[in-house]
């Protein structure tokens, strides 16, 4: 199975569960990036963005349905991530197009200023992130030969390697939220449980 296929099948996998067993939480996926949206944040990365992220946003443009927005004195918005969108583990809600292109923006904004190239680097695209704090996974664009890797960030530490590919993380991921386990993988310790339908992670 090719790796996007892998997305794909693995993603497919975690919406079916979360639209039979926590429907609250499956209501904050966004329905799939159009050809519009893509275009818009290649143009703003730069570069057009790994097939595998791709097929996993024309399949839901993240879990951001719910999120809402508040103005900031003096201009600007500031997001509002809703708690429902926390659909990944450790509290990760899944970043959408605008999301992706608005991160993206800040953090080279982020290195620049400090002068560290190590900070951030053009080719990272940030794909998941907790509401509350910069802390996430990153898709790795510049492994032209294979799949992109995973790498996981954290406020005041460089991002370091995670995982070899999305598929690695969303293929445990499905295997968890139906079976209750998934040994010997990047899942194998994480729980969850679900309430009013929705599905909370333990952290």
């Amino acid at each position: 199975m090719s790796q996007v296929d892998e997305v794909a099948s693995a993603w497919e996998r975690i919406v079916g569960w979360l639209r039979r067993n926590a429907p609250a939480s499956a209501e904050a996926l966004r329905p799939g990036a159009s050809d519009e949206e893509i275009a818009r944040l290649d143009a703003a990365l730069g570069f057009d963005i790994p097939d595998v992220l791709e097929v996993w946003l024309r399949l839901n443009n993240g879990s951001t349905a719910k999120d809402s927005e508040k103005p900031i004195p003096g201009g600007g918005t500031a997001l509002l991530p809703h708690r429902d969108s926390l659909v990944l583990p450790g509290g990760m809600r899944f970043l959408g197009c605008k999301e992706i292109a608005h991160r993206h923006a800040e953090y080279l904004y982020i290195a620049r200023d400090i002068g560290d190239d190590e900070y951030w680097k053009s080719p990272w695209i940030a794909v998941m992130e907790q509401s509350d704090a910069p802390y996430g996974i990153i898709l790795d664009a510049q492994n032209p030969s294979g799949p992109p890797p995973l790498l996981r960030f954290s406020e005041g530490d460089y991002p370091t390697s995670f995982l070899p590919s999305l598929g690695d993380f969303l293929r445990p991921l499905s295997d968890l939220l139906e079976t209750g386990q998934a040994p010997g993988s990047v899942m194998a310790h994480e729980r969850f449980t679900v309430a009013e339908g929705r599905l909370r992670w333990r952290e």
